[in-house]
């Protein structure tokens, strides 16, 4: 006779173990991240009020002694902020607002130090100043004192004079400089100096050892290049005729005037 055996089912209790192990592991999950927020937290009030982390000194790179004071002033408004929380998209855009200035970057430097970087325009071209040069970039803003002495030492620089033309002849002479630069580099090679009169131009050509004379009409895009050619076109012509001077009068558009020396009564025409 077969026996039979009678196994009781298994306790209900397993489920209930599960869901409590998953609570405690909720639970000590909750309480680790409240701590981490915490230690977070305290880590955050220690860097934005501790001292140590606190901006005490800005770096300037790259920027021309003569303009120092501008960026310092752009700058220094970062000293006594917190080093993390300190804006510097502020001080970045004051500094790119200066016409001097064609780019400029900061950065946070542990513990209390905001390095700023800034690329000025480079210098085109030298201006008088109160019987000293100084370099002037395409805007005509000046960027300080030529180190080099006297004229000599700035031969590969255009010398523009502009101090008898008013406060805008410099920007105008510097313009003039970039737009003979950007038409024709050959005839830029052969620029060595600018003088603002009124609202023309008067360029030196090294080669001929010509004074060329422009009108205001010099600004536009190949007007001055293209009338500086042509003269260097006519040139072996007025030559050969004896009607070479040491002055020419570019601003016509169909004729150069040559200036004759005191002593001749007509002038030569061409």
């Amino acid at each position: 006779m077969a026996e039979t055996f009678y196994r009781p089912p298994a306790p209900a209790a397993r489920p209930a173990r599960r869901l409590a192990a998953r609570i405690r592991t909720a639970a000590l999950a909750a309480a680790l991240a409240a701590g981490a927020g915490a230690g977070l937290a305290i880590l955050l009030l220690v860097l934005r009020f501790h001292p140590k982390f606190t901006v005490t000194r800005v770096v300037l790179e790259g920027v021309p002694e003569a303009r120092r004071a501008e960026a310092e002033t752009a700058t220094d408004r970062c000293i006594g902020q917190p080093l993390l929380f300190v804006d510097l998209d502020g001080p970045v855009a004051a500094l790119s607002s200066f016409p001097w200035v064609e780019r400029a970057i900061a950065r946070r430097v542990v513990p209390g130090t905001i390095q700023v970087t800034v690329t000025a325009r480079p210098p085109i071209a030298l201006a008088r100043k109160e019987g000293e040069l100084w370099a002037v970039d395409a805007a005509g803003t000046l960027l300080g004192p030529h180190a080099g002495k006297g004229l000599s030492a700035a031969a590969d620089f255009v010398v523009i004079d502009a101090e008898a033309g008013g406060p805008k002849a410099l920007g105008r002479g510097a313009a003039f400089v970039a737009r003979i630069r950007e038409d024709d580099p050959a005839l830029f090679d052969r620029l060595s100096e600018v003088s603002v009169q009124g609202e023309g131009f008067a360029a030196v050509d090294r080669e001929s050892r010509t004074r060329l004379l422009f009108g205001p009409d010099a600004l536009s895009p190949g007007r001055a290049s293209a009338l500086w050619r042509v003269y260097l076109t006519l040139r072996p012509e007025l030559d050969r005729h004896a009607l070479l001077r040491n002055e020419a009068d570019l601003r016509f558009n169909d004729r150069i005037i040559l200036k004759a020396p005191a002593s001749d009564a007509v002038r030569g025409k061409t």
